[in-house]
């Protein structure tokens, strides 16, 4: 089992590849852009396309970490399209799982072999999303910033039924853990959703199809049951010694499942990618006709790589982005990184069809989705003014630039022993401190204002709300309105973002700066 950080190890090397792929052909040049206005593609003129298909070659489970091998190559101004699994397919196997060869693929589980055998940054469930990638952008360096344009989001189809389906779990780390039950009793619930269509294919909204007990043993059912599959093995690079092996057969938390029979039986979320297995009898289907919900694809968790010197967790978001969980990172908004490591590393997942603010029991509608992106590299010695101090992941769309803060921005260098302390320090004010800070910073060096005018403009004319409270390192983010800092002769602000998505309500989009 690989040992956890200490502080010690925070300043060792990073991690990162030790050659430039040989298809890499140019290094990208600055745009020049100022006063806020969004940045324009640099690179090669069209750019080129790329399309990652979904496989266990090209996922990585739980984690992030700067040396490793990326699924595709790219140039700045490149388009890629990207299929993405979700990490919770195994809820109902046979709706989002069997019939689709590459989900089951990435699923696949038996009593020999795992084919996506690394979960979580040791193995051992501490990081629990499938995310695609990593796409190695040429010429890029620490000290960059990563541009990301949203261009579609689409949900993935099982071709053996013709319809998509997504997982909520209402799980231990949700906050109804926190605040308790009705009844007192601590539960972990499962609604699956299913995405509706009218008869001209087009999408409507979701609807929930049924819900059952992670574990109930009133109904007979004391959890999911897998084989004793060893997992073991080693990854290059590493500033530190990397094995990782799950003998031990602890998970989340140093929780103890140990092999019986040559089975263990999970009776809680304790390692992704498990096959429920439930039995019929225990779903709920009263649920049915009681509600639908509005489709608002978004990417959950997208980042780059970390500096840090080993695998990162997949579950606490920071400075290089990750699972910053804001819904409003869907179709037409764009997301700048500060870039840690050569090559950026950009890798994505855990994709929604919908998400209220503060994913509060824990999860959204989880479902599996293709992104087709435009990445687009701003060098160091050239950025906007709008990223040229850049320390934390900034989301943009049509009207408004979006701040994200989080109890710690880089809880990875601030913490000792990280990896479990995070999951220990996040308080609502703190995290809100550190919102104000960023945006506050931001608008003093995008729009040249002064820390007393920064103060005034953010209280009268920004909304600061909760991303999450379920992700280790909580997030909290401002909306910042673009109309407000332009001061020209304009018509009076009128959105056109529809609420909840980066997509616009209509065709007529209001002129940035």
């Amino acid at each position: 089992m690989l040992s956890l950080c200490t502080s010690a190890e925070q300043s060792a090397t990073p991690a990162i590849l030790t050659e430039v792929p040989a298809n890499c052909t140019m290094v990208a040049s600055s745009s020049v852009a100022s006063g806020g206005r969004r940045l324009q593609a640099a690179g090669s003129a069209n750019g080129s396309s790329h399309y990652i298909t979904l496989s266990s070659d090209v996922v990585h489970w739980g984690y992030f970490y700067g040396a490793e091998e990326p699924a595709a190559v790219v140039n700045s101004g490149d388009q890629i399209t990207v299929e993405m699994a979700t990490q919770h397919a195994g809820d109902d196997y046979d709706k989002m799982v069997r019939g689709d060869p590459a989900m089951e693929d990435v699923y696949n589980w038996t009593q020999t072999q795992i084919n996506v055998p690394l979960r979580g940054r040791t193995g051992h469930g501490d990081g629990v999303h499938v995310l695609t990638g990593p796409i190695y952008v040429c010429g890029a360096d620490a000290g960059d910033v990563l541009q990301v344009d949203i261009i579609d989001l689409v949900p993935r189809v099982n071709p053996s039924t013709g319809k998509t389906y997504g997982s909520n779990a209402a799980a231990s780390w949700g906050y109804q853990y926190r605040a308790g039950f009705l009844d007192g009793v601590k539960r972990e619930v499962i609604t699956i959703y299913e995405i509706i269509r009218d008869a001209t294919n087009a999408l409507l909204y979701a609807v929930p199809d049924y819900q059952f007990r992670y574990n109930n043993p009133a109904a007979g059912y004391v959890g999911p049951v897998t084989p004793c599959t060893e997992t073991y093995g080693q990854l290059p690079n590493s500033a530190i010694d990397y094995e990782w092996n799950n003998y031990g057969r602890t998970y989340r938390g140093n929780t103890p499942v140990p092999c019986v029979n040559n089975t263990q039986t999970w009776t809680s979320y304790l390692y992704p990618g498990i096959i429920t297995t439930h039995p019929t009898t225990t779903e709920d289907y009263s649920i049915r006709g009681k509600f639908k919900v509005p489709i608002n694809f978004h990417i959950g968790n997208m980042g780059v790589a970390s500096a840090y010197p080993q695998t990162v967790d997949s579950v606490p978001p920071a400075i290089h982005g990750g699972n910053i969980d804001d819904r409003r990172i869907g179709k037409g908004a764009t997301m700048y990184y500060p870039v840690q490591v050569p090559g950026a590393l950009l890798s994505l997942g855990d994709t929604h069809t919908s998400q209220g603010d503060s994913e509060f029991d824990g999860t959204a509608i989880e479902t599996s989705t293709t992104a087709t992106l435009k990445l687009t590299l701003h060098k160091k010695g050239s950025l906007p003014q709008t990223v040229s101090k850049l320390n934390f992941p900034l989301l943009e769309n049509a009207n408004e630039y979006v701040v994200h803060g989080f109890t710690y921005n880089d809880y990875l260098q601030e913490l000792d022993n990280p990896s479990t302390s995070i999951y220990k320090e996040s308080t609502l004010d703190r995290t809100f401190t550190v919102a104000y800070n960023n945006t506050r910073d931001f608008i003093m060096n995008a729009f040249n204002l002064t820390e007393d005018q920064a103060i005034t403009a953010i209280t009268v004319a920004m909304d600061f709300g909760v991303d999450q409270v379920v992700d280790g390192n909580w997030g909290i983010h401002c909306i910042v309105p673009k109309w407000m800092f332009n001061m020209s002769d304009m018509t009076p602000y009128s959105p056109v973002v529809m609420p909840g998505t980066s997509k616009p309500a209509n065709m007529t989009l209001q002129t940035t700066l």
